[in-house]
Parts: C-alpha cells; structure tokens; sequence
C-alpha cells in the first residue's frame, strides 16, 4: 500500500472544521467596567442573559438603520 495514498484518501473524509464564532456568529464585546457592572445589573433585574439584551438591541439597530429584518 501507497501511505501517500492512503494519506490522501484519509484527508478527503476528515470533515473541514468551522470555528464556532464561524458557526454560531460568535464575538467578544469590550464593554469596559463601568458598562459591563451596568448591563450586568440590568440583566439581572430584568432577568435576561446580556447576550439577549445586545442582540436584541443590534437587531433593532439595524431594522431601524435599514429597515430589513
């Protein structure tokens, strides 16, 4: 047996490995302390992770900037 060929063959079948901020649009946000310590307390009182709060927030951003969604 070829070990280039079964190399070869071997690198067709191993699946393309995707990020997950690829995947799932993951991405750091540097928010700096004193706005961090805020959204942290709002997102408690209202009972949201912050992750939602800022999608949300971009989500409307946009429709509003250019009316899609």
């Amino acid at each position: 047996m070829n070990i280039d060929q079964i190399d070869a063959e071997l690198d067709k079948q191993k699946p393309k490995s995707i990020s997950v901020a690829a995947q799932y649009g993951v991405m750091g946000v540097c928010l700096g302390k004193e706005l961090h310590a805020r959204l942290k307390e709002h997102a408690a009182d209202q009972r949201l992770p912050m992750s939602r709060i800022i999608k949300t927030l971009v989500e409307v951003y946009l429709r509003e900037k250019y009316n899609k969604f």
